[in-house]
């Protein structure tokens, strides 16, 4: 178990929860990005089915709360990708069959090798009054997610996270250009390719709750009335205020991010969803090179200004904090 030298708290890594609930710790299981042993076809009947004449489902090898996600061969090229799959009881469940089409309409805007590539978006109609299943085809990625990468490694190396993080933030500001904002970055939605840390390669996934614009109009915010979209460890004030958002909301995630990469844990924790958001609307972060002291000094300050309470004190693009954190290593 490992604690935060800030507060004493042990380091989360949490969901999207209501707003009279308490934050809790997520399980890998919940992230959906589980491995899990290929079930055979007798327990899962996808197994072996040939999607809309090219896509041939091999194996299971994801589960989480909305869906399903399977390895399937692209019959006609030869290669492998990534099937995501809605759960049947959702798909007449308005919010979540629309998050499913909202991640299909945002990745398709965004071409970007930081950013995880969507190839289809298809339906198929059931027997009988059943709804449609409805299906997502991806890039198939075999990295760990960063969540993963700070639980084995607790902080990164100082170089190794600006690297990282300038590479995301390339990629977020290509979704921005396309008027997309993503609203729920946390290391579990960023996952390292390639991990040797000689080549790592980080793709943003997971654009479910992304805020996009269609021929000049905002598609209308899913979230419930009484909850909050994203996850409370990292949701930046105007989130919690319910304020207008725009991409420097994403921009108060990455510093979050990157101060957990360097620190070990998040600047906020609390017992409760209501004490969080109060720290992130009102309390200060902790200068981060106060808990690490090897930290440059341009770097503890570019991910403070990235946490300014009010938008406009932020970096104005994330080209702009990767700039500021490029320039930081050598303050």
């Amino acid at each position: 178990m490992r604690f935060c030298p800030m507060d004493g708290a042990e380091l989360p890594a949490a969901r999207a929860v209501s707003s009279t609930s308490i934050a809790r710790k997520i399980t890998r299981e919940e992230t959906g990005l589980t491995r899990e042993r290929p079930p055979s076809s007798d327990s899962d009947p996808l197994i072996g089915q040939v999607l809309e004449g090219k896509y041939q489902i091999q194996s299971k090898i994801g589960q989480g709360a909305t869906g399903a996600i399977y390895r399937a061969e692209r019959i006609n090229i030869g290669d492998c990708v990534a099937v995501k799959v809605l759960k049947p009881e959702l798909a007449e469940d308005y919010a979540a069959s629309e998050r499913f089409r909202r991640e299909a309409l945002a990745l398709g805007r965004i071409r970007h090798p930081n950013v995880i590539a969507i190839y289809d978006y298809f339906e198929q109609q059931r027997r009988g009054d059943h709804p449609p299943s409805i299906f997502l085809v991806m890039e198939l990625l075999s990295g760990k997610t960063l969540r993963d990468v700070l639980r084995q490694e607790h902080v990164l190396d100082i170089r190794r996270t600006v690297r990282l993080m300038i590479q995301v933030c390339s990629a977020l500001h290509v979704a921005h250009e396309r008027n997309v904002i993503h609203r729920d970055l946390k290391p579990e939605n960023i996952m390292v390719e390639q991990y040797d840390r000689q080549n790592e390669m980080p793709k943003v996934i997971d654009f479910g709750l992304a805020r996009l614009r269609l021929t000049g109009k905002l598609i209308k915010t899913l979230t419930e009335q009484g909850r909050v979209a994203g996850t409370p460890y990292y949701m930046s004030p105007e989130q919690w205020m319910d304020r207008p958002l725009d991409a420097r909301t994403d921009i108060y995630a990455l510093g979050i991010i990157c101060y957990e990469m360097l620190t070990g844990c998040v600047p906020f924790n609390a017992d409760t969803v209501m004490q969080l958001a109060n720290k992130h609307v009102k309390l200060p972060p902790q200068p981060p090179i106060e808990l690490r002291r090897e930290l440059p000094m341009g770097v503890s300050q570019a991910i403070l200004r990235a946490l300014a309470k009010q938008p406009h004190e932020r970096p104005a693009t994330t080209l702009e904090l990767a700039d500021a954190l490029q320039r930081g290593l050598s303050s």
